[in-house]
């Protein structure tokens, strides 16, 4: 639990940027629903913010080089910097992932179980959560294609930051995006008041 922590420590500063943009944004935003007859109401802006606050710590924990913070602490970097391709690729699916998880079960590594497996689920989910809370006409597909965009975005970047590249975790996050449009769907059965206001049509 202590690595989940760490994790979510180190997506707090990068989430204040985002809440930071939100801000510098919001006029624009309000404007341009104005021109369209629709309104930017309490409900959406906030679900907005949290996603603004979301996105900016994924994308600083996944395209940051895993060797920033040794960086900071000692001036000299473990893997240089512009380097590509210096983290690995895997592109045969669910084979390494077997034999990680078979690896780590042995060890009794349940923290880097929770991070590689669930973790690249969970991750994920807030996509297709908000993809069905802000979407005009939410689909299924539509959050998981927004997963899926995302997280082939970021594998991809993963290439030129000493990052390992990992057909198990575009498939992983893509599921993410489909669980997320499930929660969106319970969440609307559940409080629809709330989702409506969100849209503010």
């Amino acid at each position: 639990m202590s690595t989940i922590f760490r994790y979510l420590v180190r997506m707090g500063l990068p989430a204040l940027a985002g809440a930071l943009v939100w801000g510098i944004t919001w006029p624009w935003r309000l404007s341009r629903r104005k021109r369209k007859g629709k309104v930017a109401g309490p409900y959406r802006e906030g679900a907005l913010l949290f996603l603004f606050m979301f996105l900016s710590g994924l994308l600083w924990l996944t395209l940051t080089p895993p060797d920033l913070e040794y960086f900071l602490q000692t001036g000299r970097w473990l893997y240089p910097p512009g380097v590509p391709f210096q983290g690995g690729i895997n592109l045969v699916p669910i084979v390494e992932s077997v034999r990680l998880f078979q690896f780590y079960l042995e060890k009794g590594m349940w923290s880097a179980i929770l991070v590689n497996f669930p973790g690249n689920i969970i991750m994920f989910m807030p996509v297709g959560l908000f993809a069905g809370l802000l979407g005009d006409k939410p689909r299924w597909w539509k959050g998981t294609g927004y997963a899926f965009t995302l997280s082939l975005f970021i594998e991809l970047s993963q290439l030129f930051v000493a990052r390992g590249t990992d057909v198990d975790d575009l498939l992983l996050n893509t599921l993410g995006g489909f669980a997320g449009y499930g929660v969106f769907l319970l969440t609307q059965w559940a409080a629809p008041y709330f989702v409506q206001r969100c849209k503010e049509m």
